[in-house]
């Protein structure tokens, strides 16, 4: 009797194990959530069809009829809100085809749509939060939200999954181009720290918004997504792939590419806790992720890692479009099986395996080949190891992902800002101090020499670049209508709209742009162009010039000058095509070009008087060919020979 008793303990107890053992990461469904992200769909009304009939099939086919999420994440950029040119503004057209897309599949009656705006929903926009904003009225939360939202459900498993959708709009939302960078203001940051403490006690918390980390002003915000496992996003799309990242204090961030020229969605798989995902293309007849064992690059201190370890089955989520035939399993190039559908999910193949095999803090391979019966195949694979220790590769996107890109634009444009004006300061004092040079020095770089000494000798063109390179520093860039109904600013230090600040956007960017692909060309050009005018007001000879030395002058005096005009006109109409009046208005509009032009004339009509040159007596060393400038005997300096006199 006492042995009968003892027998019947042991086997109570041996069931709870095994039911223990398949609670977690086993043979059944339970504590698997899944969940499907897309971004930038950049629905528009200037062609591109294929784009918004492909976007209604994946809510029928792909949402409503196959992966049936229960929750569907869409990142920003639901509209395009561009035109065929530059400019931007906001097209009611492009909502009502969005909103009409969610009517017709009545795609948020299937799935929980949580939309969230990014800069082309909020590109001129004058006020993002009020009722009158498109995307308040079209977009399936913004009725219900007015900026950062969050959502939580709960599953049959007693599992809680909270959605914070984080808005980083500014606001007001100028036109582009400078509307790219994310703002997180002070009543926002307030409205995200209450979102946060409300989903605290989740089972699992992810966050999600437009823009990456590093593209973002959104200092504190990493506090208030401590507890969360994943940051989602989009913004870049496609241009450079897979961009991931773990932050160091565990933090994935994982961008997405588009669906407007890629048609990226991704699934997504939360498995006991344990985050897996894949991106796919949306014509493909096989979407898979394998949920356990988890790829050990994405492994984050803010999962149960331990639970990897403790797992009795290999799990693959499978979704397709035709029936499955076999899902063939292999670890290290080893045949371990093939996988078979749960008894409780018949999307989830599960394949028992002893963990403990390749618990030995090694990378092993895991390959899995799906095949259905049209004999179309999938192999997806992974490295993973069951160590807790996490494998983060340094990889070209984390650099993207981990630097500030806010700070490094606005390093970028000090640092050529400051070079151009120390190498005018420079050679200012050169041209009043002069050193005769070595002959056996680069003669290019003495040809750099004396054409920037002789510019910078003349006071009209040393103030008026120094004028232009200053004036980045204090000066408007930029006037005009920067959004819907209100005038505006652009500064290197900010903008203003309707008396609000924004901080710096793109105009670091493309202001060094412009310093680095117009005003260097232009001063090359000008001191060329100065140089020549020296040459001929000093000679009453006739000169002749080698073929080289010829190019060369056509190049930088007049080849140069010519591209240096059509570059500010286009870049002025590229960074002013969004603003009304701001090509003629803008100091770095049309009036730049003007100004261009005018320095350039100036300089064929100088007179000798004009330059404040101070030569040097010839010396041994020195060299006729634009090593100095000879004053003793008034010689041009000219590169090649000069008819009827001999050379020295």
């Amino acid at each position: 009797m006492r042995f009968s008793f003892i027998s019947l303990l042991l086997l109570v107890y041996l069931q709870q194990s095994n039911s223990l053992s398949d609670d977690f990461l086993g043979s059944s469904g339970k504590h698997l959530f899944h969940f499907v992200h897309v971004t930038d769909i950049h629905v528009t009304h200037f062609g591109n069809a294929d784009r918004m009939e492909q976007f209604e099939q994946f809510c029928n086919q792909i949402i409503k009829s196959m992966i049936k999420p229960q929750v569907t994440v869409v990142s920003g950029d639901l509209v395009h809100n561009r035109d065929h040119t530059f400019g931007s503004a906001q097209y009611k057209e492009e909502w009502n085809i969005y909103k009409n897309i969610l009517m017709r599949t009545n795609v948020t009656q299937h799935t929980q749509w949580l939309d969230m705006r990014g800069n082309h929903d909020a590109f001129n926009d004058p006020n993002p939060e009020s009722d009158q904003s498109f995307y308040r009225i079209y977009s399936n939360q913004g009725p219900l939200h007015k900026g950062s939202y969050q959502y939580t459900i709960k599953t049959n498993d007693n599992d809680t999954y909270s959605f914070v959708g984080l808005d980083m709009c500014p606001r007001p939302g100028a036109g582009r181009p400078f509307n790219f960078l994310g703002i997180i203001p002070t009543d926002e940051m307030n409205n995200i720290k209450d979102l946060s403490q409300q989903t605290k006690t989740s089972n699992t918390t992810i966050f999600f918004g437009h823009y990456p980390l590093a593209f973002t002003y959104s200092k504190g915000l990493m506090e208030l997504m401590a507890h969360g496992i994943v940051y989602l996003n989009g913004h870049l799309h496609s241009g450079i792939k897979h961009l991931y990242a773990r932050h160091s204090d565990g933090l994935l961030e994982l961008e997405l590419g588009d669906w407007k020229d890629n048609r990226r969605f991704r699934l997504i798989t939360i498995d006991s806790g344990i985050l897996s995902f894949e991106d796919f293309r949306f014509d493909q007849t096989i979407y898979a992720v394998i949920s356990n064992p988890k790829a050990a690059k994405f492994k984050t201190p803010r999962e149960p890692l331990e639970r990897l370890s403790q797992s009795t089955h290999i799990r693959i989520v499978i979704y397709s479009k035709l029936r499955i035939v076999d899902v063939h399993v292999s670890i290290d190039k080893k045949f371990l099986g093939y996988a078979k559908p749960s008894i409780d999910n018949e999307h989830l193949y599960v394949l028992p395996w002893n963990a403990s095999f390749y618990n030995d803090g090694s990378l092993h391979d895991l390959s899995v080949e799906i095949r259905d019966n049209q004999n179309n195949t999938i192999k997806s694979e992974n490295q993973f190891s069951l160590s807790t220790s996490t494998i983060t590769a340094w990889t070209k996107s984390k650099i993207i992902l981990m630097i500030h890109w806010p700070t490094f634009g606005m390093t970028a444009i000090i640092t050529g800002l400051c070079i151009y004006i120390i190498a005018l300061s420079f050679y200012r004092y050169r041209a009043k101090r002069p050193i005769a040079c070595c002959g056996s020095c680069f003669s290019l770089w003495n040809k750099f020499r004396l054409r920037m000494m002789l510019l910078c000798s003349i006071d009209f063109y040393y103030y008026s670049l120094m004028g232009i390179a200053l004036y980045h520093f204090i000066g408007p860039w930029y006037f005009g209508y920067l959004t819907e109904g209100y005038i505006g600013a652009v500064f290197l230090w900010g903008t203003v709209i309707r008396g609000i600040y924004l901080p710096p956007d793109m105009q670091t960017f493309m202001g060094a742009i412009q310093l680095a692909l117009f005003l260097y060309p232009l001063t090359l050009c000008l001191c060329s162009s100065c140089y020549y005018r020296y040459n001929q007001l000093q000679s009453s000879l006739n000169l002749t010039e080698s073929r080289c030395d010829r190019h060369i002058r056509i190049f930088t005096v007049y080849i140069l000058f010519v591209y240096s005009l059509l570059f500010i006109l286009f870049w002025a109409f590229v960074t002013t095509a969004s603003y009304k009046l701001a090509f003629f208005l803008s100091p770095f509009g049309l009036t730049l070009a003007i100004f261009a032009l005018f320095l350039y004339i100036k300089s064929r009509r100088l007179k000798i008087e004009d330059f404040k040159f101070q030569s040097t007596p010839n010396s041994p060393n020195s060299s006729i060919n634009e090593s100095h400038i000879d004053d003793t005997d008034q010689q041009p300096i000219i590169a090649g020979r000069r008819s009827g006199v001999k050379d020295h």
